[in-house]
Formats: structure tokens, sequence, C-alpha cells
């Protein structure tokens, strides 16, 4: 099987790999072409047509000066996928270049089976994408199971798969032995910062972040913190808690522990909020983004919720301060109760135990259920 797959940032990166792999257990011979960083390569990529950093942008603003560039890549990307002929396109998320990639593929005489993954948030805004990509993908495969449905009344096969992260060893999370092995004690308290991997995100929330860890410390100058983070960031975060003089580490490893061994988390909006609310780890959610950016995306997303563990709730279980209200003042106080023996911490543990129901497809390996949409995608 030849198989071309196009990611464009580290959770699609974690994601594709966690298919590949999979699909290499159920399939002898595997050939990987396409665009991916580290997880990708470790799947089986060779080498990445260029760097999948050059992707990484989201907004209005950010994406505008970058369209020159965009529209070479996705030539580049459409000529390679021609000249390699694979039986499969696999893209991973970020839209904005993957599915423009697929609907200029489909205009050409290549015959590799068009397949997404992370169906675009339709339900969320522009509910009118459903049926334009329906007409150029072959398959779509979704992490939440009230997806499907928007693309399969537009005749598109969709299948919910849940969210591979339920596969890659989330579950087993155990903080207790990260605190052992990094002789953290069992009862200081750790708070976990995450910034996030995108350019514009650290460029946005790194200072409010930290200024928040900051403020904690006066209130607790004992409190250690956690900031797990991709190996693009680890020199920048690393510096930026030596000018705070923040008492923590800066780790690009031993993910899901790191995570468990946290008290509570400031958590940029994406998909690490989502891996956080898993792991039941009490938090908040922040964001910022371009001011043009924000005006275009209150007007046209229709769920009061930032946060999707928020948005598979049903109602804003864990607190949430996007834009004007990403304030130190708002922050602080918010993840203080959290971090002692309060309602606020016992509620949203609670609920955070109910978000897991909603990422897996009958207690399925997602990573295997993709797979499987994969290889049924070519069979006769």
């Amino acid at each position: 099987m030849k198989i071309f797959i196009i990611a464009g940032e580290a959770s699609g990166d974690q994601l594709g790999a966690a298919v590949l792999l999979s699909l290499k257990r159920m399939v002898p011979e595997v050939d990987i072409r396409g665009i991916g960083a580290e997880a990708i390569k470790g799947a089986g990529l060779r080498e990445s047509l260029f760097p999948m950093e050059e992707l990484s942008l989201m907004g209005v603003a950010e994406i505008l000066p970058e369209i020159p560039n965009m529209l070479k890549r996705i030539r580049q990307t459409v000529d390679a996928i021609r000249v390699y002929n694979p039986d499969i396109v696999l893209s991973v998320d970020c839209p904005e270049f993957s599915l423009r990639v697929q609907e200029k593929l489909a205009e050409t005489s290549c015959r590799a089976k068009r397949i997404h993954m992370v169906a675009p948030s339709v339900w969320a805004w522009r509910p009118g994408r459903a049926k334009k990509i329906a007409k150029f993908l072959d398959g779509i495969m979704c992490l939440f199971p009230f997806e499907p449905p928007y693309f399969e009344r537009e005749g598109l096969k969709a299948v919910f798969i849940g969210h591979t992260m339920m596969g890659s060893g989330i579950l087993d999370a155990n903080g207790a032995e990260f605190r052992f092995r990094h002789m953290i004690g069992n009862d200081r308290k750790v708070v976990g910062l995450f910034f996030g991997s995108r350019k514009a995100e650290i460029e946005r929330c790194s200072d409010l972040i930290l200024d928040a860890a900051c403020e904690l410390r006066k209130e607790n100058p004992d409190i250690y913190f956690l900031a797990p983070t991709i190996p693009r960031w680890k020199d920048f975060l690393e510096e930026k808690f030596k000018e705070r003089f923040l008492n923590g580490m800066v780790l690009t490893d031993e993910k899901w522990d790191s995570f468990a061994a946290c008290d509570a988390a400031i958590v940029i909006s994406g998909t690490v909020a989502l891996e956080i609310a898993v792991v039941g780890v009490p938090h908040v959610v922040t964001y910022k983004m371009n001011a043009v950016t924000w005006k275009v995306f209150r007007r046209f997303v229709k769920t009061p919720f930032g946060h999707l563990a928020n948005i598979l709730l049903g109602r804003e279980a864990v607190p949430e301060f996007m834009q004007e209200k990403a304030r130190i003042e708002n922050i602080v106080p918010s993840v203080s109760k959290l971090l002692s023996d309060t309602e606020e911490r016992r509620l949203q543990c609670h609920d955070l135990k109910n978000v897991r129901s909603f990422l897996m497809a009958d207690n399925k390996n997602p990573a295997d259920v993709a797979a499987g949409f994969l290889i049924d995608s070519i069979s006769p």
C-alpha cells in the first residue's frame, strides 16, 4: 500500500503517526510519503516534502501574509502526489491547506482515494462547508460522535473513529511515578502550564500564562511549575522560566505522566486542553488571538464554548478566559480555587470523568478504527 500523508501541526503529526503505526500492523508493506514532523517520521515517513512548521498558521491576520507561499506549497504537494501515485491521500486536520490540496487533486487524473481525518467544525461555523467537502473527498474520519451526520446527509462516507489520543497511553498516565522520578513531593502543589504549539499561540499567550504563574507563586512560593512542550519551543520557554525565576521544568518527553502529575493547569484552548481534560486534571483555558481574527471568529462561530470538553459536556464545566477575558486577574483566582479542596475543584473533577466516554467508538482503539477505514476505502 502506498499512502501520502499531510499533517500541518503538532497535534496532526501525533494523530497521523498513530494511524500509520496501526496501519503497518494490519498491512504487510506500507510505503509512506508526505508532510509531517518527528512523530510521522517515526512511523515511517522517509522525509517530509517540506518543513511541516510552514503550515502551522492560524487566523486571518496570520495566514494572509503567507498566502503566496501557501499557494506554492499546494501546487508542490499536488505535483508530488501525482508523481508518487499513491493508493490513498490522507490529510490530517489543517483544513486551510490540506483540503485545498485534496480539492485540487480531485481535478486531476490521480486515482488515489482522498480521505480526511479530523472533520472541520461545521457544527460550529460555516455548516455549508460539509456540502462542498463532500464533492471532492471519498471519506472523512470524525473524532466526535455528533459529527458524521453533517457529512452523511451530503452523501460523503463518514465514520466516528474516536480520538486517537485514547489509544496513545493517555489512560495509563501516572503522575505519582513522575513525581517520584523527579523527586517532587506528593504534598507539593504542581501547576501545569500549556502553551500550544503554533507560533502565534506562543507569541500571544506565553507571557500571559507565565505572568499568571508568577502571581500564583506569590500566593504559594513552593508551587512547582511543569511546562510540557514540543522540542521547537523548549529553549524559548526555558529562557522565559529563567527570566521569571520560576521553579519547575520545561520538558518534551514523559508527556502523559507529566500531565497527571499536575494538581491544576492553565491551558491554551485546543487539542492540549482536551488532553488535559481526559487525564482528569482540573484546569482553566485561555486564548488570545489577533483582533481581526477574533472579530471574524465571533461573527461566524455558533458554539458558545471554545473548549472541546465544554462543547462535549454541553456547559462550561471548565472556566474559559478568551480574548478580552484573558487577564491575570481572572485566571489566577480561578486556578487558586482548583488547587484547594473546594467545591469548584470537586465539581470539575466529577465532570472531567465523563469526557472520556465521548472519545471512543465502542471501546476500540481509534487508530485501529481509522486504519481499518483506510483499508476498506481501497478494497474492491
